[in-house]
């Protein structure tokens, strides 16, 4: 029996601050993987191997993470281990678990030292061109997505040696119009620039360590087929996938969501010779550790038949290739999975760490009975959604080939006709609405957030009406968006995988300015804090009976402090009127020790 040494498990925890929104970060390996990413509030349990990590720290605001700190804490009670943005932009910290001697940063850097051992620093510029709100990116390398965002984007990177694919899209299908992209070492030498010239997206590589990329696979023509984007590490965003499918592995945690409940569940059963498998086999459980390094996929049948499949077969497995498979009905799926609900319909613990694994009547040649399950009868129509985990921590190729009688459906259809898509304010929420005049296999839209058009969150998703040939009509509200600027887009998400965004919604949130009183209670005295934009006006100071006890003309902005050492305990009111603004009453309560 495999053990659990490899990881050890910590959570993970960013608090609820009044300037959380400003906040995002990355965790990553010494390969330079994303292990884990995230914001403000965050708390998540997730389990590492030793090693030096290297945390980049994110504030859109540009003045550091104030209040906020980033904690791990392993579940012995034995590490805890703490770090704050201290000011800026962004910058860094080192993390070693395991006491392995990692050199430590001093956080809050931003030039070279920044990068884990193995890793370099490069700077990513991405130009705004003449529709910036219609381009977005990823850059990857061995299928691990390393950094993605829109236009205008500049920042620092830490890569490692090797063949990394820029993935180029546009909304408008008309290219990135002016906008380029140039990639520069720390000398500030130019290592690749260039535009996207074609319709909808591009690819082009870009090879450090002087490495032999001319076998290299980008993974087809990016967006224009199923099989042709890497698999996600989270669910509600697996792509569709087509026979065969090529993909690479690498440690890079379980994503943003860790939807594998634990072993022995109804999402996640376990078993033995006394309580076998319904599907029967002799296979001992399905993800006993997890979701270790996960790869999210889903694919379509197209024809009925036996549905019959490998992961690295051949002798292409060089570690333990667990999975599990549920039947797909979208994105609820995944809510079932997460909360325990959904059994599958096929899983493999491996017994061996070679031969391949998958579902098969007959075992592939070199391959070991341990690791295949029986085969399913499946009809036209149905959808299956596998999550695969990577038990070993491996950096490998890997390849998915159906082999049943079964048809797999590699279509990729976005049939969804948008009319409209607005987005308002209705304090304290932003509005979004947008409507379809037809719909085929709509699954869901997730609404995106953002405010610096770089760095997106999902906030929401939208279920789709499926198949609709008439009007449809849409809303999500978005309770408390960030003072300034916020962008929306919309990412309309098909039964199969396949997706596309909308155009950008923004909105410029500017509340009711509003007069601040700390302390309050009060003891000795109180300080009033005013908005910019306030003028001169008069402070009235009345009792709780509405008798008035004190007035100032000439305040001091943007701070006032008013001495109460005059006025005894008790209720007040203070009133503030001037000729452009209406008049503001807060309540304030004197309490002397």
């Amino acid at each position: 029996m495999r053990g659990y040494s490899q990881c050890q498990w910590y959570t993970v925890t960013v608090e609820d601050t009044a300037n959380a929104f400003e906040v995002s970060w990355e965790l990553l390996d010494e390969n330079g993987v994303i292990q884990l990413s995230g914001g403000a509030p965050y708390e998540e349990d997730v389990c590492l191997p030793d090693g030096c990590y290297t945390l980049l720290m994110y504030d859109s605001a540009g003045n550091g993470w104030q209040d906020e700190n980033w904690v791990i804490e392993d579940w012995l009670g034995e590490f805890d281990w703490d770090t704050n943005l201290s000011d800026g932009f962004h910058g860094n910290d080192i993390l070693d678990l395991g006491d392995n001697g990692c050199s430590a940063s001093g956080g809050g850097g931003t030039n070279g030292s920044i990068c884990p051992n193995g890793t370099t620093a490069y700077n990513l510029e991405i130009t705004s061109g003449t529709n910036p709100n219609e381009i977005t990116w990823f850059l990857a390398v061995d299928g691990s997505q390393i950094a993605a965002g829109g236009a205008p984007y500049n920042d620092t990177l830490c890569l490692a040696n090797g063949c990394h694919f820029l993935y180029m899209f546009d909304a408008g299908a008309n290219g990135w119009e002016g906008a380029t992209y140039n990639v520069t070492d720390n000398s500030g030498t130019s290592l690749l620039s260039g535009t996207m010239t074609t319709l909808i997206s591009d690819t082009t590589l870009l090879n450090l360590g002087g490495l032999d990329c001319s076998n290299a696979d980008p993974g087809g023509t990016v967006g224009t087929g199923c099989g042709t984007e890497p698999p996600s590490s989270d669910c509600a965003t697996a792509p569709c996938v087509c026979d065969p499918y090529d993909f690479n592995i690498s440690p890079s945690g379980f994503g943003v969501s860790n939807e594998i409940p634990s072993a022995g569940s109804i999402s996640n059963p376990s078993y033995s010779p006394a309580n076998q498998a319904p599907w029967g086999g002799t296979d001992f459980g399905c993800l006993l550790a997890g979701e270790r390094n996960s790869s999210w996929m889903r694919f379509s049948i197209a024809t009925s038949g036996v549905l019959e499949f490998n992961f690295g077969a051949g002798g292409q497995q060089i570690g333990y290739y667990d999975w599990e498979m549920w039947e797909y009905n979208g994105v609820t799926s995944c809510t079932q999975i997460t909360n325990n609900t959904l059994p599958p319909a096929r899983c493999v613990w491996n017994a061996v760490s070679w031969g391949g694994t998958g579902i098969a009547s007959v075992i592939p040649p070199g391959g070991n009975a341990g690791n295949y399950g029986p085969p399913l009868n499946v009809t036209a129509g149905q959808e299956f959604i596998i999550c695969f985990s990577n038990w070993s921590y491996a950096n490998a190729a890997v390849t998915l080939d159906f082999t049943g009688t079964a048809g797999i459906d590699c279509s990729l259809l976005l049939p969804v006709e948008m009319l409209d898509f607005t987005v308002s304010y209705d304090e304290p929420e932003a509005v979004l609405r947008w409507s379809t005049a037809s719909e085929l296999n709509c699954d869901l839209f997730v609404v995106e957030h953002s405010i610096d058009r770089v760095h997106w969150s999902s906030i929401g998703l939208v279920q789709g009406a499926g198949t609709a040939t008439t009007y449809q009509s849409y809303s999500y509200r978005h309770n408390h968006p960030a003072f300034g600027q916020n962008y929306y887009r919309l990412k309309q998400v098909d039964f199969n995988g396949a997706f596309e965004y909308s155009e950008l919604r923004e909105i410029d949130v500017n509340p009711k300015a509003d007069i601040l009183i700390y302390p309050n209670p009060c003891d000795e005295a109180f300080q009033l804090f005013f908005p910019p934009e306030f003028e001169q006006g008069t402070l009235t100071l009345f009792n709780s009976t509405g008798s008035k006890i004190d007035h100032w003309k000439n305040i001091e902005f943007p701070v006032q402090r008013i001495s109460t050492e005059r006025f005894p305990s008790g209720l007040y009111y203070l009133t503030f009127i001037n000729s452009i603004s209406d008049p503001q009453t807060k309540k304030i309560i004197i309490n002397h020790k």
